[in-house]
């Protein structure tokens, strides 16, 4: 749950959960100086309508048109293609940077820029940081597959015997958010059928619905609250989740078990799952790398952002209304849909948070770069 709110530095990736009240959202001079009276402000969404970037978008607009000066009208402008990076392009070339342009990234956006795609011509770190947003994801398979009532290890040793096109999940390139899902199958011993070149969770859950895809994944918000069908119809079963870490950023609770997701207690982790279907310990290094993957993906899942080179006192306004409108009643009433229990950070505490998220260690590039030469013949440049 979202606590207070602390706008400043933060000691870990995760350590801040929430914004200080006792350093004050004030309205120092410069930001009132900022009027947004009159204007369409364009929130560029990298992805099409359905998924969680959208959704979660169209859900912040009228907190956002309240709260910030002038009482703007928010546009919410779809760009798709190529795991986020159509959008992110789109909005480094053409947005301004008098506040009116705002980039909302999600996980693949990230992934792609993390992993150095070279269709990507923006620099994520470079542009001026609102929020950041993390969340968790949940895996889940049709019930065609027969996996209800299983255990993970006789989900896996039935898995194992299935021919690989039984397997099938889309996805938007390799070096999106996609890799967590493939890694980490990877990891079990299973090798997935992919259909790339999907333009969003949207597109992918109504192919997944066709019964075109036999596994899927969506954050746990969207899945939550979009795919409340799938569950109604009992198409899907759910897997596994992501888990998600405590407000100081750790994975793991003082009896060391893995923390799980908040909107999905009572999924295991895919830590758990991998535990208990394999028989092994969660470690090694293609572990720690899938886990660094697992960490980037959670940590860094939705971020508000404007164009590098914004005025401070226009980065200071969206950032105090971003603020605001996290306290606004109604905002508090509604949160748990969209934000849920995970921790949030506004303001320049964002980008430090960002950095730290982004961090590949030598061994977790050797493994990445490996991984996705071996099997996609992709060459890295992390």
């Amino acid at each position: 749950m979202l606590k207070k709110i602390k706008i400043g530095r933060v000691a870990s990736a995760f350590a801040v959960a929430a914004f200080v009240l006792s350093l004050g959202i004030t309205t120092a001079p410069e930001a009132e100086a900022v009027d947004f009276k009159g204007k369409r402000i364009r929130v560029i969404i990298p992805f099409n309508e359905g998924g969680g970037t959208d959704s979660l978008a169209r859900f912040m607009q009228p907190f956002l048109e309240k709260h910030l000066p002038g009482k703007p009208k928010l546009l919410i402008v779809n760009k798709p293609g190529a795991g986020g990076i159509v959008g992110g392009n789109y909005f480094q070339q053409r947005s301004k940077k008098d506040g009116t342009w705002v980039m909302a990234v999600s996980i693949s956006t990230v992934m792609n820029y993390v992993l150095g795609d070279p269709r990507v011509k923006f620099d994520i770190l470079k542009w001026e940081p609102i929020a950041l947003l993390p969340r968790s994801a949940v895996i889940y398979a049709r019930k065609e597959l027969g996996f209800k009532g299983l255990s993970p290890k006789e989900q896996l040793a039935k898995m194992k015997g299935m021919p690989k096109s039984a397997l099938v999940m889309g996805g938007k390139t390799p070096t999106s958010t996609d890799i967590n899902y493939r890694a980490a199958f990877s990891l079990l011993g299973i090798e997935l059928k992919d259909v790339w070149g999907m333009k969003g969770n949207g597109p992918m859950a109504l192919a997944f619905e066709r019964g075109e895809f036999t596994l899927m994944y969506d954050n746990s918000l969207s899945y939550l609250n979009n795919r409340k069908h799938f569950r109604d119809s009992g198409i899907a079963h759910e897997m596994f989740t992501w888990g998600a870490p405590a407000a100081d950023g750790s994975w793991k609770d003082s009896k060391g078990n893995w923390r799980r997701d908040p909107t999905w207690p009572k999924l295991p982790t895919f830590f758990e799952y991998y535990e208990q279907a394999t028989g092994k310990k969660f470690e090694g290094p293609a572990a720690g790398a899938t886990l660094k993957l697992t960490k980037i993906g959670v940590g860094a899942n939705k971020a508000y952002l404007l164009q590098t080179g914004t005025p401070k006192n226009i980065v200071k306004a969206w950032r105090d209304a971003t603020a605001n409108a996290m306290k606004d009643p109604t905002f508090l009433k509604k949160k748990d849909r969209i934000i849920g229990a995970y921790p949030v950070t506004v303001g320049a505490a964002a980008g430090t948070a960002m950095r730290e998220i982004f961090a590949l260690n030598k061994a977790e590039k050797a493994y990445i770069k490996k991984y996705l030469k071996k099997r996609y013949d992709l060459d890295l440049n992390i």
